[in-house]
C-alpha cells in the first residue's frame, strides 16, 4: 500500500501556507505566498491551490487540512467570527475552494490547529490539558483538555481574545468594549503607545525602547503584563490548566515570559499553583500549518484528538 501524504493550509490575513505530511508526520514540504485578498476570494483561492499543487509537486494526497482565522460553522459550510478578514466569511467562499479539491477538505480555527500542534511537538508526555494562545494581528486560542482538543457545543470554544478585561473600556475589532485583545495585540499596542506619545511604532519597537527604560514604553508594557497575567489567570481558574503556549507574531517578547507567570499566581485561586508553566511555542510559525495537517492524519485515521 503506497504511503499516505496529507497537506496542511493556513489561511491567515495576509499569507497562505502550506505543507506536506507523511504519515509519520514529517513535514516534506513547505511554502508560503501572500494570499492577496484584497484582490478577492478567486485570488485567495488560486493562491490556496498554488501552495498545495507546490508542496505535493505532482504526489497524491488523502486529504487537506486547512485552518483559518475563524470558526468554522459545518452545518452552514462557511466562516464566522473573522472580523479582520470578512472576505472568508462570505457565503459560498469554502464550498469553491472545496469543489476545487479532488480530496476531503477537513476546517479548523487557526488557534486550536497551533494546540494540536504545539501539543503534539512537545507537550503530550508532560500535560493533559493546555491552552494554545496565539497572539498577533489580534488574539485567540485553542484548547486541549485531557488530550482532546476541545471546540465547544458550536465549535466556538477558547475565544480569550474575546473575554472582558474592562466592561467599559477600549472598542474591539470585534465591535464589543473591553476585549483583551484591543489591550494585547499587536496594532492595539501600535494604536496605544501613539495615543500616549503620538509615535506610530510596532510593539517590537516599543519592545526595544522598554528594554532602554523608556518611561512611556515601560509603563505600556508593564500595564499589558498585568492584562495578560489576570486573563490567563482566569482560564486557568475556569478550566484547570496545566500550562499556556504563547504563539503568534509577538509572541517573541522575553518579558511575557519573565513578568507574566509571577503575576498570574497573585490571582490563582484554590489550588496552589507556585511555578505556573507559560511556555514559547516550539514549532514557530510553522505550528499552525502542521496542526491543519493533522486534521487530515485524523480524518485517515492515523491520529486521535
Amino acid at each position: 500500500m503506497t504511503e499516505p501524504f496529507v497537506v496542511g493550509v493556513d489561511l491567515g490575513g495576509t499569507k497562505v501556507e502550506a505543507c506536506l505530511l507523511d504519515a509519520d508526520r514529517r513535514i516534506l514540504e513547505r511554502v508560503r505566498l501572500p494570499s492577496e485578498a484584497e484582490k478577492g476570494a478567486d485570488r485567495v483561492i488560486e493562491n490556496i491551490r498554488r501552495v498545495i499543487d507546490a508542496v505535493s509537486a505532482g504526489r497524491d494526497y488523502a486529504a487537506v487540512g486547512m485552518g483559518t482565522p475563524a470558526t468554522y460553522m459545518e452545518d452552514e459550510d462557511r466562516l464566522f467570527g473573522a472580523p479582520h478578514t470578512p472576505l472568508y466569511e462570505k457565503p459560498g467562499f469554502i464550498r469553491r475552494f472545496r469543489d476545487s479539491l479532488p480530496v476531503p477538505l477537513l476546517i479548523e480555527n487557526d488557534a486550536n490547529c497551533l494546540a494540536l500542534a504545539e501539543f503534539f511537538a512537545g507537550c503530550s508526555g508532560t500535560y493533559r490539558s493546555v491552552m494554545a494562545v496565539i497572539l498577533g494581528t489580534g488574539m485567540g486560542s485553542g484548547l486541549i483538555l485531557e488530550n482532546k482538543l476541545y471546540r465547544g457545543a458550536a465549535g466556538g470554544a477558547g475565544e480569550i481574545g474575546h473575554t472582558s478585561v474592562n466592561v467599559d473600556g477600549r472598542l474591539c475589532e470585534c465591535g464589543r468594549k473591553g476585549c483583551a485583545e484591543a489591550y494585547l495585540s499587536g496594532p492595539s499596542h501600535t494604536r496605544l503607545f501613539f495615543e500616549r506619545t503620538g509615535k506610530r511604532l510596532a510593539l517590537q519597537e516599543i519592545y526595544s525602547l522598554y528594554e532602554q527604560g523608556d518611561r512611556q514604553a515601560v509603563e505600556l508594557l508593564n500595564e499589558s503584563c498585568r492584562v495578560m497575567a489576570a486573563v490567563f489567570a482566569d482560564a486557568v481558574n475556569i478550566l484547570d490548566l496545566e500550562a499556556i503556549i504563547l504563539g503568534g507574531g509577538v509572541s517573541n517578547l522575553s518579558l511575557w515570559y519573565s513578568r507574566v507567570p509571577p503575576l498570574m499566581k497573585d490571582s490563582f485561586f484554590g489550588i496552589p499553583r507556585p511555578e505556573f508553566p507559560l511556555i514559547s511555542a516550539k514549532l514557530g510559525d510553522s505550528a499552525g500549518v502542521v496542526g491543519a495537517a493533522y486534521l487530515a492524519l485524523r480524518h485517515l485515521g492515523l491520529m486521535d484528538f
